[in-house]
């Protein structure tokens, strides 16, 4: 190749990497690219120091699919989902030479400093979130009782009802090369958030949901408030498509998240009830307030065409899995190393710093504590910021005092990350879910607000007055309404709409997404314009 072709082959794996913030997948697609291959490699682990690894060949997964029929249902029982993971056989790819239609994972490592992506876990109450959770994260299968969940429960209550209350995260990482970290451990000995962190080239966080009716203010809050890159709605086989499983992919839909369906207890489910059940899936997908493609999941090329498309929103890939068996755990795994990040982060850190307070503690020896996303802009520790509001809208200089990502201390976080900040000199009771942490001099926030919203349920009709509770971003208010263009709204009217909230003003922004909710009532919108308080004189 002429020096001119290297040069320019080298920016585009660069460009690649910044959109793919710092990965992305690699088809050879034609005899080009496989002349090309070796030149290739060579700037990648040379000049770009990333890592290339062989993740795919057609020839392989003929062989795979010949294997599989030949093996018995006993032994797959025996497995762990990190030697169910081992079948790719990497030195046997390797061994092979470059052809036509061969994928490869591009993958930076900078210690510290990963791909993090966010996905939400829900669904109805039993239909084994937090099991699945367990599962991959663990490196252990389920015993049928029980066994997978009870390591990510939070409250002795969880433990003993079998249901989460709250919204938890759980980790899983992914090395440069595509290996799971979780599972590295020879011993199966569970590995501290730490050391996946340290080798990490990629992190999945999973927000574990509520799955029950009762804590559906928790589950909205936790879909609003965290941001997730992409949604699991986990299916149980055997109950099929319930309410609450609609409620939650309303949700999904509503903040534009793209979905992965997760049918589980597929080895406890008469072959004619999963067939209802798929049918019954297929025909949501097909409603016009969905329009999505369900794509079956039944061979490894086929992880590869969801992952290319699944950002789009045009398709919702479905993968049948058993926690039991192992059944599906593979393709699980997999399609979360290969799934592309949504957000580029690095434009966004540019911006005004805008950190989001999504909960409180207070820690012994350390003080005041908050958890919550940075949206935009970068923090650092030892940095004075304002935070508010508070309830009489104003906002107030505080220090931070040190940072934890992933419960490791860091020097500074940049947009996108998730994160906990050590305040100084701040008392827990002074500060609330919802409030900001900002960089701008002049923040304002809003008692009142106008939005374009979409009800999506009402069993009679809304008029002036009417007291929806607000979520958008961490806010979470009940408010009234104050004036809209209609006389009234009922199920399937758009209009444009003033709330006010009814307790205190909260920081908000113009764009900014919002689901409103009273009892079975269901609403969506976008904020249009905000109303800042007006600053009081002193007389």
């Amino acid at each position: 190749m002429e020096e001119e072709e290297v040069r320019k082959m080298e920016e585009e794996i660069k460009q690649k990497l910044y959109l793919g913030q710092g990965e992305f997948l690699y088809t050879i697609k034609d005899e080009k690219e496989r002349t090309n291959f070796k030149e290739f490699k060579r700037i990648i682990e040379n000049n770009i120091k990333a890592e290339i690894t062989k993740i795919y060949v057609p020839e392989m997964e003929k062989k795979k699919e010949e294997k599989k029929k030949e093996e018995e249902e006993e032994e797959e029982k025996k497995k762990r989902p990190s030697e169910i993971m081992m079948k790719r056989e990497p030195e046997e790819m390797n061994k092979r030479e470059e052809k036509i239609g061969d994928k490869y994972l591009i993958r930076e490592f900078k210690k510290g400093d990963y791909v993090d992506l966010r996905i939400a876990v829900c669904g109805n109450v039993d239909a084994g979130k937090s099991t699945m959770v367990g599962v991959l994260t663990n490196g252990d299968l389920d015993d049928g009782r029980g066994s997978a969940r009870s390591s990510v429960f939070l409250h002795k209550h969880e433990s003993v009802t079998g249901r989460t209350s709250s919204v938890a995260q759980h980790i899983i990482g992914y090395d440069a090369k595509g290996g799971c970290i979780n599972y590295e451990n020879e011993r199966m000995q569970k590995v501290s958030w730490k050391n996946i962190v340290e080798k990490a080239g990629k992190i999945i966080t999973f927000i574990d949901l509520a799955g029950h009716e009762k804590y559906l203010k928790t589950t909205v809050f936790g879909m609003v408030g965290t941001k997730p890159d992409y949604a699991c709605i986990m299916i149980g086989a055997n109950m099929g498509v319930t309410r609450m499983t609609k409620e939650h992919l309303g949700l999904c839909l509503a903040l534009k998240i793209p979905i992965i369906v997760i049918v589980t207890k597929v080895d406890l489910c008469p072959p004619n009830i999963l067939k209802e059940t798929m049918a019954t899936i297929k025909k949501i997908f097909k409603l016009p307030g969905v329009r999505k493609l369900p794509f079956y999941i039944k061979s490894e090329k086929d992880l590869y065409t969801a992952a290319d498309n699944i950002s789009g929103g045009r398709i919702a890939p479905i993968i049948m899995m058993s926690a039991v068996t192992g059944q599906g755990v593979d393709y699980v795994q997999h399609l979360l190393n290969i799934l592309p990040k949504k957000v580029n982060q690095e434009e966004l850190s540019t911006k005004d710093t805008e950190f989001i307070i999504d909960n409180t503690y207070f820690v012994n020896g350390v003080g005041t504590v908050v958890s919550g996303i940075l949206t935009q802009g970068t923090i650092k520790a030892n940095d004075t910021l304002k935070i508010g509001p508070d309830g009489n809208g104003n906002f107030r200089k505080v220090q931070v005092k040190s940072i934890q990502r992933k419960r490791v201390n860091v020097n500074e976080a940049s947009a996108g990350h998730q994160c906990c900040l050590a305040l100084k000199k701040e008392k827990r009771s002074n500060i609330r879910k919802g409030m900001v942490m900002t960089g701008i001099n002049n923040a304002f926030c809003c008692w009142e607000f106008e939005a374009e919203v979409l009800v999506l349920y009402h069993s009679t009709t809304i008029k002036l007055n009417y007291q929806p509770v607000i979520h958008t971003m961490c806010v979470r208010q009940a408010s009234k309404i104050v004036s809209m263009n209609t006389d009234s709204l009922s199920t399937g009217d758009k209009s444009k709409v003033r709330f006010r909230f009814m307790f205190r003003p909260e920081f908000l922004k113009i764009g900014a997404k919002l689901i409103f909710r009273e009892g079975r009532t269901k609403g969506l919108g976008m904020i249009t314009q905000i109303y800042p308080v007006e600053e009081k004189k002193s007389k």
